[in-house]
C-alpha cells in the first residue's frame, strides 16, 4: 500500500489555504495535469462533494477521474478519494485517497498532504514504481499552491 506524505510551508492563512483546496472548480489552480474540472455536485468544503476532473496526460489523451469527499473540517483538513468503481483503474486499484491537513504557521500555514494508494493483484508489484510516482505529484502540487500564495514552494 504505496502511502506518500509531503509538507510545504504556505504565505496564507489557513482559511484563505482552505478555501482553495476545498473548491473543486480550483483544482486547475494547483492539482498538476488538471484542465478543468466538470460536473461538480455539492458545496464546495463540505463532505460528499462530488466531482470529475479531466486531466492532460503527457500523451495528449484526456483522462476523466470522478472524485468525492470523504471528510471536511474547516480550516483544518479536506480529505478525497477516487472513486474506483465501474471504471480501468479498478483493475489495478482498490483504493486511492488524499489527504490534506492545514497547521498554523506563522503568519501562513504548513500544509500536509498524504496520498494512499492501495494496489490490486499483480499491480502490487509495482508498488516502489507508484509511491516514486505520488512523490512526484505531491511535490508538484504543494510547490503549485504554494506558487498560488506568492511563493515557489520551498
Amino acid at each position: 500500500m504505496p502511502t506518500v506524505t509531503r509538507k510545504t510551508n504556505v504565505a496564507a492563512s489557513p482559511d484563505l489555504v482552505y478555501d482553495l483546496i476545498s473548491d473543486p472548480a480550483r483544482m486547475d489552480e494547483w492539482w498538476p495535469r488538471v484542465l478543468r474540472v466538470e460536473d461538480i455536485a455539492g458545496k464546495p468544503g463540505t463532505e460528499r462533494t462530488r466531482w470529475t476532473s479531466v486531466l492532460g496526460a503527457e500523451s495528449g489523451r484526456r483522462l476523466r477521474l470522478d472524485y468525492r469527499c470523504t471528510g471536511a473540517t474547516r480550516p483544518v483538513r479536506y480529505d478525497w478519494e477516487h472513486e474506483l468503481e465501474a471504471t480501468p483503474y479498478a483493475e489495478h486499484l482498490t483504493e486511492q485517497s488524499f489527504s490534506i491537513r492545514i497547521e498554523p504557521q506563522g503568519e501562513g500555514s504548513e500544509v500536509t498532504l498524504t496520498t494512499v494508494n492501495t494496489l490490486r493483484g499483480s499491480a502490487r508489484l509495482a508498488g516502489f514504481t507508484m509511491k516514486k510516482g505520488q512523490k512526484s505529484l505531491i511535490d508538484t502540487a504543494l510547490q503549485a499552491l504554494a506558487g498560488a500564495f506568492g511563493e515557489d514552494g520551498h
